[in-house]
């Protein structure tokens, strides 16, 4: 009993330290719903190779109409642009939606139903996308970069984006070979606090500033560049941003296999056909 108590206790003590975010997450999830009829099983599995496909063609096409502006700003441009996207999803989704019509509501942070409730020519779904790709960029730039030994790749990043997402589709089936689809199976707002965790770590190792040694170059605060440059950890913030970008893609997969969206952008959708 003393046991239990003390654990108790230090749960409770742990909690205390949380910031007021965490503590909205963690009330959405213990009051969540339930199973989802409309779960596609594995069916999210052959969406996959859809939604990577769709985000190279999409960032190919982009660059044609913005070049590299993603980035000519430097490493820390790039990472406020992924905060500034990351806390305008989470806005959305921090909001209860309510029912109209035949559409049905959402609840907090619920990632699946806030994407079919939603029906905004710029949904949530975009946010999905428009953060996923800005990852999948930041691999693919200094994946250029360490090959080519350059400090900026120019549009060389161009070249790796197409390997790395299709690597991304290897890992997850890989992965689901062992795991299943245990990454959904806390519904969709057991699925978010899993992304918004990894992106908390994310923000926690780049906000540090690393002072460079003879084999380790320096990274400056925010960098994103630089940081994944000087991380020589086993799991380095590398591997943070390419869990975040595969949730991201199980995702929209998920909501495509349950027919809430179809795979791509508008825009993507438009200049494909």
């Amino acid at each position: 009993m003393k046991d239990e108590q003390e654990k108790r206790q230090a749960i409770l003590e742990s909690l205390a330290r949380c910031d007021t975010s965490t503590l909205v997450r963690l009330q959405a999830l213990l009051t969540g719903a339930g199973d989802n009829p409309s779960d596609s099983g594995k069916g999210y599995l052959d969406y996959l190779q859809a939604v990577a496909e769709s985000d190279v063609a999409g960032l190919q096409c982009s660059e044609k109409s913005y070049g590299d502006s993603w980035k000519r700003r430097g490493g820390v441009d790039t990472f406020h642009m992924l905060a500034r996207k990351w806390s305008r999803l989470e806005r959305r989704l921090a909001t209860d939606m309510d029912a109209a019509g035949s559409m049905s509501g959402a609840a907090p942070y619920d990632i699946f139903e806030q994407i079919a409730a939603d029906r905004r020519a710029e949904g949530i779904i975009d946010d999905v996308r428009d953060l996923r790709r800005y990852l999948l960029l930041v691999e693919a730039e200094a994946a250029a970069r360490e090959a080519e030994r350059l400090a900026d790749s120019g549009r060389k990043y161009l070249n790796h984006l197409q390997i790395v997402a299709k690597r991304d589709v290897r890992t997850i089936r890989e992965k689901e070979k062992s795991h299943g689809n245990s990454w959904k199976r806390s519904g969709g707002v057991g699925a978010f606090m899993m992304f918004a965790r990894k992106w908390d770590r994310i923000v926690q190792r780049v906000a540090m500033r690393i002072e460079g040694t003879n084999g380790t170059p320096a990274a400056a605060s925010d960098n994103i560049f630089e940081h994944v440059a000087s991380d020589r950890r086993a799991e380095g913030i590398i591997d943070d941003v390419r869990d975040l970008r595969r949730y991201l893609m199980l995702v929209e997969a998920e909501m495509a296999a349950r027919g809430a969206v179809e795979v791509g952008s508008a825009r993507d959708n438009r200049e494909g056909s």
